[in-house]
């Protein structure tokens, strides 16, 4: 397979794809169009993209033919009376797990799809844990969940980055939840609530190929690294403080490098 970037913006969805002399960019799809997330599925060689239409509302399309023709398929859908806001991640399941997809969304729901995003259920083990009352948003006016890291070794076991709601993990596909956030701090909070886990705002959260078990995340106030697959985290202090940002990759080959 070609190696390719897909970069969803404001204005529609852009694929860039390494060939000779370079990358190369292709036709837009959707131009003009607020394009959330969008996901290129390495299991099946599918393509997602989620789109927040405003009047329309926020729609899920899917491509088997890389890219050249699309269709709608499900769109996650709340209890009333809450309302879907955007579709702010997607990430496959398990490569044993032909069909399973997730999806994190603002107001901080996670749902899952086992037919290939067709249709969607709201995961309510977490959806009900009474701590997300005291999440709130961040650039938001709500919570949102944008890191679904499933980890290559197990399936079942998943970790989730919730802005502004701290890390949570699954060992069990999602059955039970466990805050994962032990040793990130919060600035912006009052003493006392500093390092309370439930309110943290990672921004980004993303694990290394090599090495599942070591994660980096981009923070509200700094960069935090896991070496125990979220269990605790360090914070990165020769990193200088104007590394504030919504982004972080780490080196698919060496995880001390991000």
């Amino acid at each position: 397979m070609a190696r390719r970037i897909l970069v969803a913006t404001r204005k529609g969805l852009f694929t860039l794809t390494a060939g000779p002399g370079g990358w190369h960019l292709g036709s837009p799809a959707f131009l003009g169009d607020p394009v959330t997330i969008a996901l290129a599925d390495a299991r099946d060689g599918a393509l997602y993209a989620a789109l927040n239409l405003g009047h329309f509302g926020v729609k899920l399309r899917r491509s088997r033919d890389e890219g050249n023709t699309w269709h709608d398929i499900g769109v996650p859908a709340y209890p009333d009376p809450d309302k879907l806001a955007l579709i702010w991640s997607l990430a496959p399941g398990g490569a044993a797990q032909p069909g399973v997809l997730w999806a994190g969304t603002i107001p901080g729901g996670l749902f899952r799809s086992a037919d290939h995003g067709d249709s969607w259920q709201l995961v309510t083990s977490l959806w009900n844990r009474p701590e997300r009352a005291e999440w709130f948003g961040g650039g938001y006016d709500h919570p949102g969940i944008h890191s679904i890291l499933v980890d290559p070794r197990d399936s079942g076991d998943i970790v989730l980055g919730i802005s502004c709601g701290g890390v949570w993990r699954t060992r069990d596909g999602g059955t039970n939840w466990a805050l994962c956030a032990t040793g990130m701090h919060a600035a912006y909070m009052p003493p006392d609530q500093r390092v309370n886990p439930n309110i943290q705002d990672p921004h980004r959260i993303v694990r290394c190929a090599v090495a599942p078990d070591v994660l980096w995340a981009q923070h509200h106030n700094g960069i935090f690294r896991s070496t125990d697959n979220a269990a605790t985290w360090s914070e990165i202090t020769t990193a200088p403080r104007s590394s504030f940002g919504f982004a972080v990759a780490v080196h698919p080959a060496d995880p001390d490098i991000a």
